[in-house]
């Protein structure tokens, strides 16, 4: 059961890393700037952002077996039409849909892989979907970049249609879950939240009365996003409960801080494309340092989090982050530099990416929340990640991958003294907190 969603998890997972090395190759196949192909990775996180709420509490409702394999026929799908795309606002429509059925995936297959831990031993499930991605983060690029010298770039999506198939073959023998009587969250309102955020992203990446009338209409669905959550009548789109306060608004902005780091991993094989000359495939082989060291430590993040509380675990994942990013930014890169660079963004994204973060998140929420509180640091955590492909290609006005990587280690810093402010919660202790 447990290796069926994680194999779900898996192929979503895969996705990003198998996508870094074709960058280039994609921006000239669709004849677009680096920003431009940026969006395909925002425009999978806006729509990520509004099916994770949605359809994780779907699963609760309906059933989480059920709605993890819409995700998957979803994600299937999408990848079939972002193969045959041969204009780029159809890959980019592929890309939004692929966003949809992965928000669907995760959060129903990581709350029914919970399921199978008592409270205890949580920060070990966490960390077992945390290896995924680690081993995700190695096969993803190392296979993008084979793929796509050798066979082409479209070949990175049609690889992800017989590994759906097998998930979902395999997965219709599952079991489902409980339904819960909690009503739904606002589906309006969560369509208005996507499209909010993505006019405001589209606002930082253009100038003049473009940018004036996106800036006003991503205010006014703002307010009517506030109008809609405040209604006495319904469940919001993000329950409000556990991001009240100064810990729960830092949080939040913590999430995402960590999901602009996550998104900086992008754009690297395009800078060891261009700064150290490697082939495509090269590229993708240079990201191994960083994805071995995600793939050994994230069970130990997760056990360590368990044992000592989550918080001191995401901040020195924020120290490392920033200091790849430092060495990345310094003129002059060398491969040496470039390797210790790799081994310290991969700690980095080990300790903040998965159980660590989803423990404080954990602890903000009630035992049976356990599914929402998940769903929503991933929202936030995504709109990191929606954000940091628009942020960064700005930073790159300045100085090019100097001011990128200059920008990630300055926003890795800022994370740091965030987290201070969100209340760190032992298994232990919470333990004892709910016994009482």
């Amino acid at each position: 059961m447990l290796t069926v969603y994680l194999l779900g998890v898996f192929v979503g997972a895969l996705d990003t890393g198998i996508l870094g090395p074709a960058f280039p190759l994609i921006a000239r196949s669709f004849h677009v700037s680096l920003a431009w192909m940026a969006w395909s990775v925002t425009t999978y996180s806006v729509t990520y952002v509004a099916a994770t709420v949605l359809a994780g509490s779907a699963g609760d409702r309906h059933g989480r077996k059920r709605m993890f394999l819409v995700g998957i026929v979803a994600f299937a799908v999408a990848s079939t039409i972002a193969a045959l795309s041969h204009v780029f606002w159809v890959f980019l429509l592929a890309r939004a849909v692929q966003g949809l059925g992965a928000g669907a995936v995760y959060p129903n297959a990581q709350a029914e892989g919970m399921r199978l831990f008592p409270p205890e031993r949580r920060g070990m499930a966490l960390g077992i979907f945390g290896a995924v991605f680690g081993v995700a983060s190695i096969v993803g690029p190392n296979l993008g970049g084979a793929l796509a010298q050798y066979f082409g770039w479209p070949w990175i999506f049609l690889i992800n249609i017989p590994i759906a198939a097998v998930v979902l073959l395999l997965g219709l023998g599952l079991p489902e879950s409980e339904p819960s009587r909690r009503p739904a969250p606002d589906f309006l309102a969560g369509i208005v939240f996507a499209l909010m955020l993505a006019l405001a992203l589209v606002s930082l990446d253009d100038a003049g009365l473009v940018r004036v009338v996106t800036v006003l209409a991503a205010f006014v669905l703002l307010a009517a996003f506030i109008w809609r959550e405040r209604r006495p009548e319904g469940r919001p789109f993000l329950d409000p409960h556990a991001m009240r306060g100064v810990s729960g608004a830092a949080l939040v902005a913590g999430a995402a801080v960590v999901g602009v780091d996550m998104s900086a991993a992008i754009f690297v094989p395009t800078l060891a494309q261009q700064n150290l000359g490697l082939s495509v495939l090269g590229s993708g082989v240079s990201m191994m340092p960083a994805a071995f060291s995600a793939a050994i430590l994230s069970p130990v993040a997760g056990v360590i989090s368990d044992r000592l509380g989550g918080r001191g675990v995401v901040q020195v994942g924020l120290l490392f982050a920033a200091l790849g990013g430092v060495l990345l930014a310094l003129p002059g890169l060398t491969l040496l530099r470039f390797i210790v660079a790799m081994l310290a963004l991969g700690v980095g994204t080990t300790f903040t990416m998965g159980g660590p973060l989803n423990r404080l998140a954990i602890g903000l929420y009630h035992e049976e929340q356990t599914g929402e509180a998940l769903a929503n640091v991933a929202v936030f955590r995504s709109v990191g990640i929606a954000a940091g492909p628009v942020l960064l290609t700005l930073a790159m006005t300045w100085h090019r991958f100097t001011g990128m990587f200059s920008a990630v280690a300055l926003i890795s810093v800022v994370g740091i003294v965030v987290f201070l402010l969100v209340p760190d919660v032992r298994a232990a202790s919470r333990q004892a907190s709910e016994a009482s």
